[in-house]
């Protein structure tokens, strides 16, 4: 089974921003710590904008689900909610070519 790799768009209300990056930097600390099978999982704000970049590669479906089934995640998304502008965006696809490089 190939790797899952899926990039989220988060749109933080201009007044929440600092709320919603500190959601974020928690669940990417208890991603780190819980998802072996979560192979790249970081977020970037966009310059300029108020939106929130989460990169995420899991080793199969499973990681997925184990990912979005976590009580942290659950928390993480509820409390997103009202802080957010509007929903986030989500993207999936194939990684480009047949290497990559990650240097993380």
């Amino acid at each position: 089974m190939s790797a899952v790799n899926v990039s989220a768009v988060l749109f933080p209300k201009a007044d929440k921003v600092d709320e919603v990056i500190a959601l974020v930097t928690e669940v990417v600390r208890k991603v780190q710590e819980n998802e072996p099978d979560t192979l790249l999982y970081y977020a970037f704000r966009v310059q300029d904008k108020n939106e929130i970049v989460v990169v995420e590669r899991y080793k199969n479906q499973a990681a997925v689900k184990t990912h979005v089934q976590s009580s942290y995640f659950k928390e993480f998304a509820a409390k997103l909610g009202p802080l957010a502008d509007k929903p986030m965006e989500l993207r999936n696809g194939n990684m480009l070519g047949s290497t990559q490089v990650c240097r993380l």
